[in-house]
């Protein structure tokens, strides 16, 4: 079985799409402070499991995640207390690297059943499973545009063998490469306001930074600046703020990014031996969804949520 390496909100009145993606570098602080109070509930974690890429349904009473309980990754959907937990996805594949149509009907994901990661699409039921990508390389991490016409991944299909960024529409269709350098690009999502879209670049340091590409004119910036890989950028609904992942005191921990500050809070303090990653922001943006993991030679990853005031 493959194992996967583990690895906000102001109501602003600057509008998203009039971002400054100019070449200029972000300044930006952490706190260098541990009086944070963490105050994560708990909604689901088994020794030695993994519950991994947890999405909030559009009226954030379910999460859509994906685990290996069964021994091979499979898609589910639970309560948002972690109850009323539904298994999507039966096969003898692994089905993994999730994403929610903005209106729930549908699930992106990749599946291996073709002895190659492809990705697919299928209704929230499990039935009627298409496969949108043919292509020998590895085709991953798809998300939706917010309007459910796109949908974004990366693949290394390109010459140069890295990871790249490229988009289609929902049946597979008009593929268009997104990114040409010589990094590896990852995890882009678009915004719900404008036509920005957040990803991960891999810098000479071999750490990854979030950056930003206006799809309109194509100029794009880089974000953070971190001495660590950041991770898993999720916008909030106003399109002026992320949700991410990055390392304090050797500590992964949740930071909101603001663009129009350029300034990052600190909201999650994992009590040791955690750490916190791939969060998910409801489409109120009032709460968290996210994983708190062990990394350790059998990942303990459970599924926690923070309240925003």
């Amino acid at each position: 079985m493959r194992k996967i390496t583990i690895f906000i909100l102001s109501v602003l009145a600057v509008s998203a799409c009039n971002l400054n993606l100019g070449s200029e570098k972000t300044t930006v602080s952490k706190s260098k402070s541990d009086t944070l109070v963490d105050k994560a509930i708990k909604i689901i974690e088994k020794e030695n499991v993994e519950y991994a890429y947890p999405h909030w349904s559009k009226d954030g009473k379910k999460i859509l995640f994906q685990s290996n309980e069964t021994g091979n990754w499979h898609i589910y959907t639970m309560n948002e207390d972690g109850t009323n937990i539904r298994q999507i996805t039966t096969d003898s594949s692994n089905n993994n690297f999730i994403d929610w149509s903005p209106d729930n009907s549908k699930v992106c994901f990749v599946s291996d059943r073709t002895g190659n990661e492809e990705i697919f699409v299928m209704d929230l039921s499990g039935e009627n499973q298409e496969q949108l990508t043919f292509n020998d390389a590895r085709d991953i991490h798809p998300y939706w545009s917010p309007d459910g016409k796109r949908i974004f991944f990366n693949s290394t299909r390109s010459d140069s063998g890295n990871f790249e960024i490229y988009e289609m529409d929902s049946h597979g269709r008009n593929i268009k490469r997104i990114t040409y350098t010589d990094d590896n690009e990852t995890c882009a999502r678009l915004s719900p306001v404008g036509n920005n879209l957040i990803y991960l670049r891999n810098n000479d340091k071999g750490f990854d930074e979030v950056f930003l590409k206006n799809l309109t004119d194509s100029t794009e910036k880089q974000i953070t600046f971190t001495e660590s890989s950041d991770g898993w950028a999720c916008w909030f609904p106003d399109g002026n703020s992320f949700i991410f992942s990055t390392k304090e005191n050797d500590i992964y921990k949740l930071y909101i990014y603001d663009l129009i500050t350029n300034t990052m809070k600190k909201i999650s303090n994992p009590p040791f031996p955690y750490w916190d990653a791939r969060a998910n922001v409801s489409r109120d943006g009032k709460k968290i969804v996210f994983n708190r993991q062990i990394v350790a030679e059998k990942n303990t990853i459970g599924i926690y949520i923070l309240l925003l005031k």
